[in-house]
């Protein structure tokens, strides 16, 4: 049986055909395997990565706390200056004015209440200091 040139054109196209899918099967395995390495590699240096940091934390942690302890008025200090310059810097809210004027007038009330009263105790001690003074001169002059 002869064979036409149709037929060997055909063969040698299913045979080249044939080679480029195993090349191309193989190429697909090996992107797939680069992809798979490239994951597990990736995901060992986060592992890594997490694990150092979370010791870190953790012994950032202790040492807080030895410091804490060591010097307990220092912490609270510290912990109050930093609350009042974030409430300095951090902008109020509408409800944080609601809530907050009626005690700050209070406070500013109460505040001009008390110095208005150490001002007269301080006047009248003064007043009675002045007295006396003048009196004790009257008698010193007089003897």
């Amino acid at each position: 049986m002869a064979t036409s040139s149709s037929d060997k054109a055909r063969t040698s196209a299913n045979n080249s055909g044939a080679s480029g899918e195993a090349e191309s099967g193989g190429a697909l395995s090996s992107v797939r395997q680069s992809a798979a390495d490239a994951y597990q590699a990736a995901r060992d240096r986060t592992s890594a990565a997490y694990s150092a940091a979370r010791e870190r934390a953790g012994s950032a942690g202790q040492r807080a706390a030895e410091g804490i302890d060591s010097a307990p008025m220092l912490a609270v200090a510290g912990g109050l200056a930093l609350g009042a310059i974030l409430g300095v810097v951090l902008p109020r809210s509408a409800r944080e004015e609601e809530l907050l004027r009626p005690v700050g007038e209070k406070l500013s009330q109460s505040g001009r209440q008390a110095f208005d009263s150490a001002r007269s105790a301080a006047r009248e001690q003064i007043g009675d200091l002045g007295g006396r003074a003048a009196d004790a001169l009257r008698s010193a002059t007089k003897s």
